[in-house]
Parts: C-alpha cells; structure tokens; sequence
C-alpha cells in the first residue's frame, strides 16, 4: 500500500479529520481537531496516544477568508504529523535493527560486557524496546548475576512485544522465550526455564537454540516415530500435540 493511501482522510466532520496509518501490518489512528484557537493532532495505537502536536493559529483569525485558511492549516498539520510519525517509525525500526545486530555479532565472539554495555546506550534513548530489553535482561542475569533485574526485564520485553506487535509476534516470541529461560537458568531456576522453553518450542519446534537449552536440560527425548527424521511433518506434528498434552 502506498503512502498516498495510508495517510488518506478516513473521516471529515466539522473541525476534526482522522486517518488511519497503516505500517508494518499495524494500524495506527490519527486524529487533528479544532480546539480554537488550537489545531490539535494525535496519533493512537488501540486507544493509546503515541504523539501530541499542538499548534497556535490566533494570527490567521485575524486575516480575511479565516475560517479557510484554518482549514488549510488544519489539513497541512495533518498531513505533516502523519509524515513525522511514519519517518520517525521507520527510522526507530532502523536502529532497533542495528543494535540487535551489532549485539549479536559481539555474542558471538563471546564479548557479553561489551554486548551488555552497548544495550545500555540503547535503553537510554529507548527505555521500552522489547528487543533490546529481552537481550538486556538475560545479559544482566548471565554477566551481572542480576537476576531479578534481568528476569523482570525479559518477562516486561515478552509483554511489550505482544503490545506493540499484535501481528507477527510469534516470529520473535521463540528468542524472548530463549532469552528468559537463560535468564532463569542463571539464576539456577530450572523450572521456570523449563516453562520459557517450553513456550518458545510451542511457537517454534525447530528453534536451534531453544532445542540445545532444552537438550542440555535433559527436556528433549527421541522422535514420535523413530524411523523418520526430526524435521519430517508428521514428527514435527505428533510432537507438538504430545507437548500440548503435557502441558
């Protein structure tokens, strides 16, 4: 969809218009309201205001033709809060990405302070990112021993995610899960790890890293039919009823 149809004017009555925003599968809502002499604009997620704009227009009651080039304006904060906000949405994406990416890297050559320091510059500007709070809490519970510090961050990561992806979250709840269990076998919790685990393998059966933590615990046995590959459907399906069963 292009960005001419996601900025469109949904709804014009007198002294409001609103539009929806769509981006990324999520459908945002903006709203820009006469609240003289005041243009007001909002843009909601499910009811919760993400931004306020709010502007002055006392100097264009005092030209001629008034009433439309409140309207003008009215329209022209409409559209530029709408741009503001889709430019500033990606852009946040953008970031997000790199820091996850940059993270990873330093996991992999097993540099978990550097990891962690550089998830701290991220929460500074980005305190409620459920990526960057999932990897900062199991990194504080694995490095820092911060246990409840980190099991509290992984548990807030797995809730904002479900709030600000309510498409497409089961593609990344398997690494919050990960990322929580680790935490919790840190803390030398193994039933709690179990349980986060077990929910990641419920959202994906072939997670690598979930079936090497849930190997190490002793949680993963041999396949439904032993003469079939793992990977094969119909082990991959009996498995996942026998879990559900279990759990």
């Amino acid at each position: 969809m292009g960005n001419r149809e996601q900025i469109r004017i949904i709804s014009r009555h007198h002294g409001e218009l609103s539009s929806k925003v769509e981006m990324d599968g999520l459908e945002y809502l903006a709203i820009t309201e006469d609240s003289q002499p005041h243009i007001i604009t909002r843009v909601y997620f499910k009811g919760k205001v993400l931004s306020t704009t709010k502007s002055d227009y006392t100097d264009l009651l005092k030209t001629s033709r008034a009433r439309q080039r409140v309207e003008e304006f009215m329209t022209r904060q409409h559209r530029r809060v709408i741009e503001s906000f889709k430019k500033e949405r990606t852009k946040s994406t953008k970031v997000t990405a790199a820091y996850i990416s940059d993270v990873r890297s330093l996991l992999g050559k097993k540099n978990y302070r550097s990891a962690l320091d550089l998830l701290r510059d991220g929460l500074e500007s980005r305190p409620n990112d459920p990526f960057l709070l999932s990897y900062y809490g199991c990194l504080e519970a694995l490095v820092n021993r911060n246990f409840k510090l980190g099991i509290d961050a992984c548990n807030k990561a797995i809730h904002s995610l479900r709030g600000k992806l309510p498409f497409g979250e089961e593609f990344y709840l398997p690494t919050f899960y990960l990322n929580l269990g680790r935490a919790y076998l840190a803390a030398g919790k193994k039933r709690e790890a179990t349980r986060a685990f077990s929910a990641g393998f419920k959202t994906d059966p072939e997670h690598p890293d979930i079936l090497w933590e849930m190997k190490k615990l002793g949680l993963r046995g041999e396949p439904p039919v032993s003469f079939l590959a793992r990977s094969n459907p119909i082990n991959k399906y009996i498995g996942i009823l026998l879990h559900k069963m279990r759990s």
